[in-house]
């Protein structure tokens, strides 16, 4: 029989996938552990953090030397040589100030990984639940080549009794074709979500994924839309992330203040005098040593202001994002409830149209045996029963998208 060879091939596809066996959570560890775009943006907010010791730092010291080419006569004795050193000091505070701007950007490195994790998780949860579509429908298309072959038989046992005409044998046999062919289409297909999965967990593409979880019955979904925007609000990688970069924005305000207030800056001057040999004053060729203070004044201060202005306005702006993330989201969650919604829905109505054609296609399987009756009405009600089977997996993979969906905005 084909149905035989159908089932052998399917046996032996999940025997040679055991191999390659996991779970959705496996997979989603392996995500965090391999992905590459994830190791990147890990590396950039290490690099990032590298930085606090940078910008901490106190600027070089100045050291000079000079040798006099004509050299300067004092009542002590002419200068040989001159050195000079000076250190300069910011104002108070504004190193701990700029490192808090870079800690600041760190923390939204940080949250940029959580927010590529939580898409890409959604990526291979859409992806086996795909797969899972797919195994299900193929299961439903072998099931139903199996009573298009039984039909087969009715059909050339009437032909053969002068019943029935050849036409309706020719007719079954255009459908097993037709499922024969899909089943060819449904692997290839399954590659496709192979490869997503494979590619976000860093597996061989060659790798076959086998649904280890249980996903027969239709996922439950709570949902309470004002506990969802507290969350959003408080603690989405992307609202985060603007929270972080407004807090960049008001330490960079602190540090232009600081910035734009005096600089300390201390020094020496040194001389070396050589000895008068013209005459011997008291502490004749003594050295010249004048320690310094100088003073960094902002006197021009009109790109202080500019600044200022500059990050105020960058501030509004980070939170109208927040505003427009929030709104964006909100409606997306109350989409894919709705989507969720209509699948339920669409799922108890598939399951009592299922049971009521069942019941139709006996009564007709019935009447077609032993009349050679009604061969169309058969025909059309075993495809409204495919239909109707087809229909239910695929609100059953609405729900899960949808669900999966919601877990994206909420689930952090």
């Amino acid at each position: 029989m084909k149905i035989l060879k159908y089932i052998i091939v399917v046996c032996t596809l999940l025997i040679a996938n055991c191999n390659y066996a996991q779970s959705l959570d496996s997979l989603l560890q392996l995500v965090v552990e391999n992905n590459p775009e994830l190791k990147a943006l890990e590396l950039e907010y290490e690099s990032e953090l590298q930085k606090v010791d940078q910008v901490s730092q106190l600027p070089n010291p100045e050291i000079g030397l000079g040798v006099p080419v004509l050299r300067p006569e004092t009542r002590l004795g002419p200068q040989v040589l001159m050195v000079s050193a000076s250190q300069m000091f910011p104002w108070f505070g504004t190193y701990k100030s700029t490192k808090e701007v870079v800690i600041s950007m760190s923390k939204a490195k940080f949250e940029r990984i959580a927010a590529v994790k939580l898409n890409l998780f959604n990526k291979v949860k859409i992806a086996y639940y795909q797969i899972n579509f797919l195994n299900e429908k193929a299961e439903i298309l072998i099931e139903f080549l199996e009573i298009y072959e039984t039909l087969e038989s009715v059909a050339l046992a009437k032909v053969e009794s002068g019943q029935s005409t050849l036409a309706d044998v020719l007719r079954i046999q255009l459908k097993l074709q037709e499922f024969e062919q899909e089943l060819n289409l449904i692997e290839n297909q399954k590659l496709i979500y192979d490869a997503q999965i494979n590619d976000a967990t860093v597996q061989s593409f060659d790798t076959k994924i086998k649904i280890l979880d249980d996903l027969t019955n239709a996922p439950i979904l709570s949902f309470n839309l004002d506990e969802y925007k507290k969350q959003i609000r408080a603690h989405h990688p992307l609202m985060v992330k603007i929270d972080s970069e407004i807090e960049v924005s008001k330490n960079k305000q602190v540090v232009n203040s600081n910035v734009n207030k005096p600089k300390i800056g201390i020094g020496i001057d040194y001389s070396l005098v050589g000895q008068r040999t013209d005459a011997n004053p008291e502490f004749n060729g003594r050295d010249i040593f004048i320690p310094k203070v100088k003073v960094s004044i902002p006197i021009y201060r009109k790109s202080y202001r500019a600044k200022n202005e500059e990050e105020a306005l960058y501030q509004e702006s980070l939170e109208m994002q927040k505003l427009s993330i929030e709104n964006k989201f909100l409606g997306l969650l109350l989409k894919y409830k709705s989507d969720y919604d209509n699948a339920i829905l669409r799922v108890e109505l598939n399951n009592q149209q299922i049971e009521t054609t069942q019941m139709a296609y006996e009564v007709l399987l019935a009447k077609y045996s032993s009349t050679g009756k009604g061969f169309d009405d058969l025909l059309q009600i075993q495809n409204q029963l495919l239909s109707y089977k087809l229909g239910l997996k695929m609100e059953k993979l609405i729900a899960f998208m949808a669900v999966s969906n919601v877990d994206r905005l909420t689930d952090y």
